[in-house]
C-alpha cells in the first residue's frame, strides 16, 4: 500500500509538472543511467508516459526490390526478351502487376501511416520505370499514405539491361543518375523536410513526431563511406539525445544472414559490415530494414560486450517467391515494435499467377544456375556426372526455397544436407554456407554472438512493466 500511495503521489506531481519537463524516451526511470532513481527522475519519467499514453500507434509497411519494369519497355515479345528472362530468378514479367497489387492492398486493406521501400524500385534504373513507380507512389500519397524510398543497385548508373525489347532487338533507354533520382522522389524522402548528406543519397527525416527515419545509400557495390557513416551516426545520436526513436533503412544487408554468401554474390552484404554495425549500435539504432538478397530473414547481432543489439530485418523481393512484405507497428510511446510478414499469393486481374507458380519458378531458376556453376567447375567431367550434378542442384534449390520461406530451423533438413554433401568438395565454404542457411544462425560461427531469430515475426519491447518499475524504485540501495 505504501508503494502504491507514493506512486500515485508522484504521478500527481508529474501531472503538475506539465510540459516544462525535459523530453525523454526511457525504458526505466533511471534518467541518468547511474543506478539511482530520485523523485525528480520519476516525475520526468512519468510525465513523458502520461503524455504518450494516448498517442496513436504508427503502422508501417516495408517493401523491397519490386524491380518494376515499365510496360513501354516491352514492345513485342521475341528472342531478346526470351533470352533475358531465361536467366532470371526474378519474375520481371509480373513486376508491374505485383506492384499494382501491392499498392491496391496498401490503399484498400492495410492502410498504413508510412511505407518504406528499401531499394531496387526498378528493373534496371530506366527513367520510364521510375516514372511508373512514382505514379503509383503518387496514388498512395493522394490516399494519405506517406512513402519513403532509398535507391538500390538497380536504380541508377548505366546498366546494359536497361533496354526496350522489341522482337529480336534491344534498344538502350535513359537511366537515372543519382541527382535525377533525388529530383524524381522529392516527395518520398528527398524533399525539403529531409536533411541530406552531401556525398550520397543518404538522408534523415521525421515523418511523425519523435520517429526519425534514416535512409542510408549503400550505392551500387554495397558500400558506405566513412564520411556518410559519420553523418548517419551523428544524426542518430542527436535524435536519440533529443528523445526520439530512430529506425534506419539501407539496400544491402548489414549482417551476413548466410555464411560465405559473398562467394556467390560479391555484394551480398554491405562492405565493412562489422565496422558499420558497431557504429550504428553505438549511435542507438536498434532496427535497420534492408533488402537486396530477395529473401526475408531477420538477423540479430550485438556489440562486443553483448549488451546492445541490432536487428537487420531483410525483406524479400516483391517479385521473387514468396513475394513478401512486412507490417510493422510502433507503439505510441515508441517503446515497442511488432512485426509480421505478409505475402502476395494471387493477382486480382491475372489468374496465371499463384504462390505455387512463383515457388516453382524460383526453384527452377536456382536449380539451373547451380547446375551451370557445377558444370563449369568440373569441366569435361560434366558429361559423366549428369545425374549427380542434377541431384546436387536440386538439393541446393530445395534448400534455397526453405531459406526463402523463413524459419529454416523449424524444418527437418537432414536429407537435404546429405544430398548436398558431394557439392561441398566443389565449392570452398559451401558447407558452412548451407549449414548457416538451414540452421538459420547468424552471425554464423561466432559463438558468443551466434543466435537464431524468428524470420517472420518480431517483437521488441523496451519499456519496463509497472512491477519492475516499482521494484527498481524501492529496491534496497
Amino acid at each position: 500500500m505504501r508503494k502504491l500511495l507514493l506512486f500515485l503521489l508522484l504521478t500527481l506531481l508529474s501531472m503538475m509538472a506539465g510540459a516544462s519537463q525535459e523530453k525523454v524516451i526511457l525504458a526505466s526511470p533511471d534518467i541518468n543511467g547511474d543506478g539511482v532513481v530520485n523523485a525528480q527522475d520519476l516525475v520526468v519519467w512519468i510525465d513523458y508516459y502520461l503524455k504518450k499514453a494516448d498517442c496513436k500507434d504508427t503502422k508501417i509497411v516495408v517493401l523491397s526490390d519490386p524491380h518494376v519494369m515499365a510496360p513501354e519497355l516491352l514492345v513485342s515479345e521475341g528472342s531478346a526478351w526470351t533470352n533475358y528472362m531465361s536467366n532470371q530468378r526474378k519474375m520481371v514479367d509480373y513486376s508491374q502487376a505485383l506492384f499494382d497489387e501491392m499498392v491496391a492492398k496498401l490503399k484498400d486493406e492495410i492502410k498504413p501511416d508510412l511505407v518504406l521501400i528499401t531499394g531496387d524500385l526498378t528493373k534496371d534504373g530506366e527513367k520510364l520505370s521510375h516514372a511508373y513507380v512514382k505514379g503509383k507512389l503518387d496514388e498512395l500519397r493522394a490516399s494519405g499514405i506517406r512513402t519513403l524510398v532509398i535507391p538500390g543497385n538497380h536504380d541508377y548508373v548505366d546498366n546494359i539491361d536497361a533496354v526496350v525489347y522489341d522482337g529480336a532487338s534491344m534498344t538502350p533507354v535513359e537511366v537515372a543518375t543519382d541527382s535525377w533520382f533525388a529530383s524524381q522522389y522529392t516527395d518520398y524522402g528527398y524533399g525539403e523536410d529531409s536533411e541530406r548528406e552531401a556525398t550520397s543519397l543518404t538522408y534523415a527525416c521525421e515523418p511523425f513526431e519523435d520517429l526519425v527515419v534514416i535512409g542510408i545509400d549503400s550505392g551500387v557495390e554495397g558500400s558506405v563511406s566513412e564520411e556518410t557513416l559519420n553523418w548517419v551516426t551523428e544524426r542518430a545520436e542527436t535524435a536519440t539525445t533529443n528523445g526520439k526513436r530512430v529506425i534506419a533503412m539501407m539496400h544491402h544487408p548489414l549482417i551476413p544472414h548466410v555464411s560465405n554468401a559473398e562467394s556467390l554474390v560479391p555484394t551480398y552484404v554491405v562492405s565493412n559490415h562489422d565496422h558499420i554495425r558497431k557504429a550504428l549500435i553505438d549511435a542507438g539504432i536498434k532496427v535497420i530494414f534492408t533488402g537486396h538478397f530477395h529473401t526475408s530473414d531477420i538477423a540479430k547481432d550485438f556489440d562486443e560486450d553483448i549488451v546492445k543489439e541490432i536487428y537487420d530485418v531483410n525483406t524479400g523481393s516483391l517479385i521473387s517467391y514468396p513475394c513478401d512484405y512486412r507490417e510493422v507497428t510502433i507503439s505510441g510511446d515508441l517503446m515497442e515494435l511488432n512485426l509480421t510478414t505478409g505475402h502476395i499469393t494471387s493477382l486480382t486481374d491475372d489468374d496465371s499467377f499463384s504462390g505455387e507458380m512463383a515457388k516453382e519458378r524460383l526453384r527452377s531458376s536456382v536449380k539451373k544456375a547451380i547446375q551451370e556453376r557445377i558444370e563449369a567447375k568440373v569441366g569435361a567431367l560434366a558429361a559423366l556426372m549428369g545425374s549427380v550434378i542434377e541431384s546436387m542442384a536440386s538439393h541446393v534449390a530445395d534448400a534455397f526455397i526453405i531459406h526463402a520461406e523463413g524459419n529454416e530451423a523449424d524444418v527437418d533438413t537432414d536429407a537435404i544436407m546429405t544430398g548436398l554433401s558431394p557439392a561441398f568438395f566443389l565449392e570452398e565454404g559451401s558447407e558452412d554456407m548451407c549449414k548457416s542457411m538451414l540452421e538459420d544462425k547468424a552471425p554464423y560461427g561466432i559463438e558468443r554472438r551466434e543466435n537464431v531469430t524468428d524470420d517472420l515475426m518480431l517483437n521488441i519491447v523496451e519499456r519496463l512493466d509497472i512491477n519492475e518499475i516499482v521494484d527498481l524504485i524501492f529496491e534496497d540501495k
